[in-house]
Formats: structure tokens, sequence, C-alpha cells
């Protein structure tokens, strides 16, 4: 289907939405159960904790082979070869005999759940041009988000009527499924078979130096991978941070956690909207800013010990929500100058994103004893890199300025 039939609605996006959820929605999905998965399969916590390692893993590498691959095979068969495969692997997974298969079969289903992230991505980029693509990436990332706040809940609601973790395998195989069948209804074919590269291997490497080597795109996406790694770093250390630092109880980090979460879909949504009517450096510079205040208060507060619940839970929440700021303002700009090869830039935004956040999550492991500590280290080094990114970006933008297709 050429780009003429394609359209980009609301029920495209809305579609898209839901089969990119299946990484961050299957991720989180399981994890009410952890403990009773280790004591199904009489293994220790850390070993039944892997299968999320291993789940985030093949999210990571996968994003780059199904970007690569969407570019030469086009996205409707990413998309939908993703979504089948992350439901036959959950079904599997609910009747996996040991922990080491489980491991095995998450693995599976983070790589083909990135075929729904990278092909989203990459339905968007060929559909609409240039800045004009803030818009449809920003809700999209704000579907996409509700993954990591529906996931929980949609799993511990599975647990507590089964009362089995296996039921929640099945569920998420479901939930594929339905995904699954709204790609094959409502999204078509966004890359036509004449902008299809016909090359292997070698071109994708050098479709990806070009990629990387465009100044619009690598200092973008530079701001991208830092702040998704402050991200995980909150993510990795919020539950020490509010039950050991600060002596709260599980649901009172659950419920900050939550408002956090839900704090990101509203900035999200304000975003969307103000797209097209706002540049969207300006709505990127206003999540940076964000961001520099909270880390700027953690800092404080760190700095003089004044370590009490509700200023640390305000900073936690201005860091948090300014995401919702940062996504698609700043996804859509590193996209202008490299459509070319759509699909390998998306996956190169998408599989160093994850690569980030898992450096992040393990720097903070080892940075200090002190949950509180370890984030304020990391969250700071990585904001004055944004910053840089920022302001040389700006810099360079000044004094080589490049057209921008709309």
């Amino acid at each position: 289907m050429s780009k003429q039939h394609a359209v980009l609605t609301p029920w495209v996006i809305a579609a898209l939405g839901v089969i990119g959820m299946l990484g961050p929605f299957g991720t989180d999905t399981y994890t009410p159960a952890l403990p009773s998965m280790s004591r199904d399969l009489n293994v220790s916590m850390p070993l039944v904790q892997l299968t999320l390692a291993a789940f985030t893993i093949g999210m990571a590498v996968g994003q780059f082979v199904a970007g690569s691959l969407s570019d030469r095979i086009g996205r409707r068969a990413i998309l939908l070869g993703g979504g089948t495969l992350v439901a036959l692997a959950a079904l599997a997974a609910a009747f996996a005999p040991n922990v080491y298969m489980l491991i095995v079969l998450c693995a599976v289903m983070g790589l083909a759940s990135a075929g729904g992230i990278t092909g989203g991505r990459a339905v968007v980029a060929d559909l609409v041009d240039g800045v004009g693509a803030t818009r449809p990436f920003t809700i999209l990332g704000m579907v996409v988000s509700l993954g990591p706040i529906l996931g929980p809940i949609g799993g511990a609601l599975v647990l507590s009527v089964f009362g089995n973790w296996r039921a929640i395998f099945v569920a998420l195989a479901v939930f594929a499924v339905i995904g699954t069948i709204g790609v094959l209804v409502l999204v078509p074919e966004s890359l036509p078979h004449e902008k299809r590269h016909r090359g292997g291997l070698l071109a994708v490497f050098a479709n990806a130096g070009k990629i990387l080597g465009n100044r619009q795109y690598i200092s973008h996406a530079l701001v991208l991978w830092l702040t998704f790694g402050i991200m995980f770093a909150y993510i990795s250390t919020s539950s020490f941070i509010v039950q050991e630092n600060l002596g709260l109880t599980p649901g009172a980090y659950a419920t900050s956690f939550a408002v956090n979460g839900i704090g990101v879909v509203v900035t999200s949504f304000i975003t969307a909207r103000l797209a097209g009517r706002v540049d969207p450096k300006r709505l990127l510079l206003i999540g940076v800013i964000g961001q520099c205040v909270a880390v700027v208060g953690l800092v404080l507060i760190w700095a003089t010990q004044f370590v009490q619940s509700m200023p640390i839970f305000i900073c936690l929440f201005v860091l948090v929500v300014s995401m919702g700021f940062v996504y698609g303002p700043v996804t859509a700009l590193a996209m202008v100058q490299v459509r070319f090869a759509a699909g390998t830039a998306v996956a190169l935004l998408g599989s160093i994103q994850f690569a980030s956040a898992a450096i992040s999550a393990s720097i903070v492991g080892v940075v200090s004893q002190n949950a509180f500590t370890a984030l304020v280290v990391v969250a700071s080094c990585a904001e004055v890199l944004v910053l840089a990114t920022v302001i040389a970006g700006a810099v360079i933008a000044r004094r080589n300025p490049q057209p921008v297709s709309r």
C-alpha cells in the first residue's frame, strides 16, 4: 500500500500502541507473582528474576534486528510476526517445566515484542514528515507507557482470581493475540516496495553508520538515551528509597509509583495537545528544565541530609513526569533527517535506549549502598550530559542550519 493510501488515523495509533505495549506490559505483568514462581519452581528468587533480565535483553537486541529487517520486508510483517511469536512464547511459558526453560521463553518474548515497539515507531516515521511527527510519537509513547502501570495491576488481578502464576502468561498470550488482530485489521503497510532496502547485513551497518553520523539524529538520540537512563535509575531505586531510606510501607511505594506513572501519561497528553502549536524544541526544553530542577532538588536534599518524605516525593514526581515532555518531541526531532532508513533509525533509538536502562540499573547497584545516594549520583551525571548535549546541539544547529522536512 502506498503512502498516499496509508493514513495515520487514531485507530492506527491505538493499534500500534497496544502491540507496542507488549514489551513493557509483559515484563511487569508477572512481577507480582515472582515469589510464588520461586516457590513453585523450587529455585531462588535471583534465578527467577533472571527472566526479567532475559526479557529486557531480548527487547534491546530484538529492536535492532526488527527495525533493520522492517526496512527490507515492510512494517506489517514485523508487527504481525512479532505479536504472533509473543503469543506462542507466552503460551509455552505457561507450561514451562523449569526456570531455565522459562528464562529462554522470556528472552524469546522480549525479542518478539521488540517488533511492536520498533514497527510502530517506523510506521509513524513513514507516514508523517519532520517535526509534524511530534504529536503521533507522543500519543504512541503515552499508550505504551500505560504498560508499566497496568502490567502489575493486571498480573495481580489474574493471580488473585486464578491463584496460579501460569495463568498470567496465558492472559499475556491472549493480550498478544488481541494486539496482533488489531494490527491485522487496522494497520496498513506504510513502506512501499520501491522504498525497501534490498541490501544484506553490510547495507544495514552502512545505514546505521550514516544515521549515527547525522548530527541532528545523534544530538537528540543522546538526550533520549540519557533521560531513559535516569528513568530506570529511578525505577531501580524507588522501592528502596521509599521503604528503606524513608521507612514507609510497600503500599506507600505502590501509591507513589502509580501517581508518578499517571503523571507521565498526563504530561504526554499535554504534549500531544500542544504539538503543532508549540515548537517541539520548546517542549523538549520544558522537559529537560523539569529534570534539571528535580535533580538539583535531590542534590540539595542529599547535601543537607534533609531526607524527608514530601520533598523527595515532589522531586521524584517532577523528575519522572518531565519525561512526558521529552519522549515525543525528541523522537520526532531525531527522525527528521534519517527517514531514508526509518526502521534502522528507530531500532538504534530503542536498542541503545534499553541498553542505557540496563547500564543505569547496574550502576545504581554498585555506586552506593544507599539507594537515595545512588539515584542522586547517577541522575546528576546523566543530567549534566543531557544539558551538554542540548547546548551542543543548539550551537551546531545555529552554525549549520539544515532544512527540515515537514
